[in-house]
């Protein structure tokens, strides 16, 4: 694989033991569906995400001058516990394989995923499903979806796809806002990211699910999650299916099916 293939991530002020921890977690991270991430120790300009330990003042000092010389890296902030929450993408020690792997994975999706071409679906939008979503069944009628998400480009790929199943489509970006707006239309699905800008998906389901006037809507979570665990932790709150990214289409139009449209397409 060549190294444009990969995500490159630098490291300043880490320990010892955390950078082998690092390499570790890398070499498993090939065997998964995402794009997989590598490690750089040389050139370190040239590393799309950069995990600093912020409370070494050389750290920081070493990643002002990147930032001086116009390097557009994304810093992960590593901070001790005590130092509480850090502006922008960050996690405290101690230093794991799940916070670190979920804060990159989150920073592909929402950052650099244009870069990487990284799909929302995969496989093959069928002509079977196309006829399914533009058959007079659907325009019987008019269904509303609400799409959770804080990036742009799942936003409009999933506007589209539901454009096309004659759902019309609301955006929110948050999980608050999500809230803020089931209470004000009905819908009759919501498409729920995991990982979002306070509340996460999972807080978000929870709530939708504890509420005796909006716990009927499905909730179809979509992640780029993709561990058993997390699927656990998506049933437990309650998400009628949890969909991982990149979504197959069939899954994605049979989910469609079975908690919205009901048409038995066979």
């Amino acid at each position: 694989m060549s190294e444009k293939k990969h995500c490159l991530v630098g490291t300043f002020g880490l320990l010892e033991h955390e950078i082998s921890l690092v390499q570790s977690i890398f070499r498993m991270s090939h065997s998964r569906k995402q794009v997989p991430y590598k490690l750089i120790q040389e050139n370190i300009g040239k590393a799309h995400i950069i995990v600093a330990a912020v409370n070494d003042e050389a750290t920081v000092d070493e990643w002002q001058k990147l930032v001086n010389q116009g390097h557009s890296s994304i810093l992960v902030a590593v901070t001790p516990k005590e130092m509480g929450k850090f502006p922008g993408y960050s996690f405290s020690r101690p230093f794991s394989p799940t916070k670190l792997l979920d804060t990159l994975d989150k920073i592909m999706e929402k950052e650099l995923s244009d870069l990487f071409s990284v799909q929302l679906f995969n496989g093959e939008n069928t002509a079977k499903y196309k006829a399914f979503a533009s058959s007079e069944k659907l325009v019987t009628k008019q269904y509303r979806a609400l799409v959770v998400d804080d990036s742009k480009t799942a936003q409009a790929v999933l506007k589209r796809e539901l454009t096309a199943s004659n759902i019309q489509t609301d955006i929110a970006e948050t999980g608050e806002q999500c809230l803020e707006m089931i209470n004000k239309r009905s819908y009759d699905v919501i498409f729920l990211d995991v990982v979002l800008p306070g509340a996460d998906g999972y807080q978000v389901c929870k709530k939708i699910k504890h509420d005796q006037q909006k716990k009927h809507i499905p909730v179809i979570m979509m992640s780029g999650n993709t561990s058993p665990f997390d699927k656990v932790r998506g049933k437990m709150s309650g998400c009628s299916t949890y969909l991982t990214k990149p979504v197959d289409y069939a899954k994605f139009y049979q989910a469609l099916d079975q908690f919205v449209l009901k048409t038995a397409v066979k």
